[in-house]
């Protein structure tokens, strides 16, 4: 066991809440990318389904 985990008064360096470990401003860019990719999967399968639906009716008569 590591000496660190019985003194009470030593923090570890996480608990400090330094700028490079902070999950708040970490956390809106990782939700934004989250949507992102979303709005990406969801316009892929709009375009899919009007491709399809195009190339079984001929819709455009080619």
């Amino acid at each position: 066991m590591s000496h660190e985990a019985l003194d009470p008064n030593k923090k570890h360096r996480h608990d400090i809440g330094a700028v490079d470990h902070g999950a708040i401003s970490d956390a809106a860019t990782t939700r934004t990318i989250q949507v992102m990719l979303g709005l990406l999967v969801a316009a892929s399968a709009i375009l899919t389904v009007w491709a399809v639906i195009v190339a079984v009716f001929d819709l455009y008569g080619r």
